[in-house]
């Protein structure tokens, strides 16, 4: 099935969704806050023939991974409809220009003096990265008329932080620092969500190595460079006073290690480029992408490296690609797929096997894997619109046999 796309014109640095508000950060200091529920429904009731592929593709991406309603989907007297008006969506140019929003839309002042590197959005408090470190600043729900959603920003980090990323089953922040390494920061959520200010705990280095990209792989953290990927390990464990499960760091690993002997074609000591989140890991060298399936409750007590690593990774084969490594600029992975950017390109590795190429240099873009129901989505800001793309394929894939993105189970899903 193609995507579905709506396109928002206008210049915008980066996009945020989250509680049914979308919220643009521009380049001049401000946040343009839509209305998105309140923007789709109104969508829908224009196109009543394809409202619910609407309300399904851009606000409750969730549904058809409900177990009880992908039961429903195996009708095909009930599934036959719902695709159809997937397509015909897809086939509808969905163009929207600000004085189309005038009744959603308004706009407040950024919390932030700078252009970040990265934001991310958790238990009602934003972040931001840059140059001059880690910000953040509490968000309200609801704000009153007049007033702005965010309060002054709070600074956790002084050194310069490339990306952030906020765990799924752990309230902690992984964090990209550059020649600083792969650092993380606890998260007091009960803090955060009463509006208070010193919701960030002390920052704990997970690796002393370059890293300008990380992501959670379940309790542990991967991070990545152009040229170089390391896995920082974590068990869990029972504390044996409280009986609580606890999170404890064993080590770092090398992700060339993971798949030595696995690539086809290529050694692995040439130039590669690997990346990961959940239980996928991913290792593009010239010969394609392999695939390994990191394995969260692997055995603990093995001394021998290789099977460690043969308990914790399982190879599960590779995706063919010619992509040349010199042009690759970032890489990421949602349900729905992988995502590669390339020089003057964005390829989307789709979970049902198929590619998507969506030409031009974006000024930026951005997936949503934690949330619960945007997940299906794809923001690419260029310099004069947004494109919010949602992909509607992975619903009717087999889950635990997808190279291509990891595993959506709705109990993944946190705030």
């Amino acid at each position: 099935m193609q995507p579905v796309k709506i396109t928002i014109l206008g210049s915008f640095w980066d996009s945020q969704i989250y509680s049914s508000e979308l919220m643009l950060f521009d380049e001049e200091g401000s946040i343009l806050r839509i209305d998105w529920r309140g923007a789709i429904d109104n969508l829908a009731q224009k196109n009543q023939s394809v409202q619910t592929a609407l309300r399904v593709a851009f606000l409750d991406g969730d549904l058809f991974y409900s177990s009880k309603v992908r039961k429903i989907l195996l009708d095909p007297e009930l599934a036959t409809p719902i695709k159809g008006q997937l397509s015909t969506l897809s086939a509808i140019d969905l163009c929207k220009d600000l004085g189309d929003l005038k009744d959603y839309r308004s706009h407040e002042s950024s919390p932030f003096d700078f252009l970040p590197t990265d934001t991310e959005v958790y238990y009602n408090t934003i972040f931001a990265s840059g140059d001059t470190g880690l910000f953040s600043s509490p968000r309200t729900a609801k704000p009153k008329r007049n007033s702005s959603i965010f309060s002054r920003a709070s600074k956790h980090h002084d050194g310069s932080i490339f990306q952030v990323k906020a765990s799924d089953h752990y309230t902690s922040l992984a964090t990209a620092a550059g020649d600083d390494g792969l650092i993380e920061f606890p998260f007091n959520k009960e803090e955060s969500l009463s509006g208070k200010t010193n919701a960030i705990g002390q920052s704990k280095t997970l690796a002393n190595r370059s890293c300008s990209s990380c992501d959670w792989a379940f309790q542990s953290v991967m991070g990545w460079t152009s040229n170089s990927a390391f896995f920082a390990s974590f068990t869990e464990e029972k504390d044996p006073d409280s009986r609580k499960t606890v999170r404890r760091q064993d080590r770092v690993v090398e992700i060339s290690e993971v798949f030595q002997g696995a690539t086809r074609n290529a050694n692995v000591t040439n130039r590669s480029i690997a990346w990961g989140a959940r239980e996928k890991l991913y290792f593009l060298t010239d010969s394609g992408i392999d695939v390994a399936d990191y394995n969260p409750n692997s055995q603990k007590n093995i001394n021998n490296k290789s099977k460690r690593n043969a308990e914790m990774f399982d190879i599960k084969g590779q995706i063919k690609s010619n992509i040349n490594l010199d042009q690759v600029v970032a890489t990421t992975t949602a349900p729905f797929g992988t995502v590669i950017e390339l020089d003057e390109s964005l390829l989307v590795l789709r979970s049902d096997g198929k590619v998507e190429t969506f030409i031009g240099e974006p000024v930026h873009w951005r997936v949503f894997p934690r949330s619960e129901h945007y997940s299906n989505q794809l923001h690419i800001m260029y310099e004069d619109r947004l494109e919010i793309i949602s992909f509607v394929h992975d619903y009717f894939v087999n889950q635990s046999e997808k190279l291509s993105g990891f595993t959506r189970k709705v109990e993944d899903i946190v705030l």
